[in-house]
């Protein structure tokens, strides 16, 4: 998976405060097969960077009854079933979750199901006080409004659970920001730097983004700042009691776009909610 990449001409709508939203799951229900195919049960940026910081901060899981929002391939789900836990899982797309379901052995504790994540209606299915914990594994960042999820998981979570959640990360890896590279003369050493300039950040925008090289469309995104994400948090009722900013080892073999040559720059958040 590379950083989110902005493509000109794309029609915005609308996606914040109330105001008109869009309906991203045609676009997903389109890319689906395309995404299962290339992610399978885990890409790099899964598997080295934001499973190990969920794994973290969910802690133990055997025994568990876990809620998995927006769970794409069901990739996660398949891991934490395999640890013991017993998993609900469901995405907006039912593309999706075909795949998912094919994906999954029989025996492994995984139950699948179709909800909009922005359908306060819909996620209600979810019940009160069901689950030990919750994860959203890189999906906040697709829905065009992410209150009716964060009420519905605050409600479906037993006292004491926690929800884990992971994003781009707002600062340095959205659709306006550029990753760059410059050889420079440092005091007759001639050497490369790698960095990214962010030109956009405060104001929330919604973008269409390339999440997989040659994706055969692009998908909304809806960038919001962390301030922006963490006060929707705050009014569903949670506070943050964990909070990871993983990022890549140094790899010098490693293309000159990747966050691989940008060790001290995360392209993600990992935030734990109570």
């Amino acid at each position: 998976m590379i950083g989110p990449v902005n493509i000109i001409g794309f029609d915005r709508n609308r996606a914040h405060d109330g105001r008109r939203m869009t309906d991203t799951r045609p676009t997903w229900d389109r890319l689906a097969d395309f995404w299962d195919k290339h992610l399978k049960e885990g890409n790099d940026f899964q598997r080295k960077l934001i499973m190990p910081a969920t794994d973290r901060l969910l802690g133990e899981v055997s025994g568990k009854t876990i809620l998995d929002a927006c769970c794409g391939n069901g990739s996660y789900s398949r891991v934490l079933a395999s640890r013991g836990a017993r998993v609900t899982a469901f995405d907006g797309s039912g593309v999706f979750i075909d795949r998912a379901r094919e994906r999954t052995p029989p025996g492994l504790s995984v139950e699948y199901a179709v909800i909009d994540a922005t359908d306060d209606t819909a996620l209600s299915v979810l019940g009160e006080a069901r689950f030990d914990l919750a994860v959203s594994s890189m999906a906040l960042m697709d829905l065009a409004t992410i209150d009716p999820l964060l009420r519905a998981v605050r409600r479906s979570l037993k006292p004491g659970g926690c929800f884990v959640f992971s994003v781009c990360h707002p600062a340095f890896n959205s659709t306006r920001n550029k990753n760059v590279a410059e050889l420079i003369n440092d005091n007759g050493r001639m050497r490369q730097r790698f960095g990214v300039v962010t030109e956009h950040y405060l104001s929330p925008i919604e973008d269409p983004s390339v999440g997989i090289i040659n994706q055969p469309e692009p998908h909304p995104m809806f960038h919001r700042p962390i301030s922006l994400l963490l006060k929707g948090c705050f009014e569903a009722g949670f506070v943050v009691d964990g909070f990871e900013e993983p990022a890549f080892g140094l790899d010098k073999a490693a293309n000159a776009f990747s966050f691989a040559k940008r060790p001290e720059i995360p392209p993600a958040l990992v935030v734990r909610l109570r």
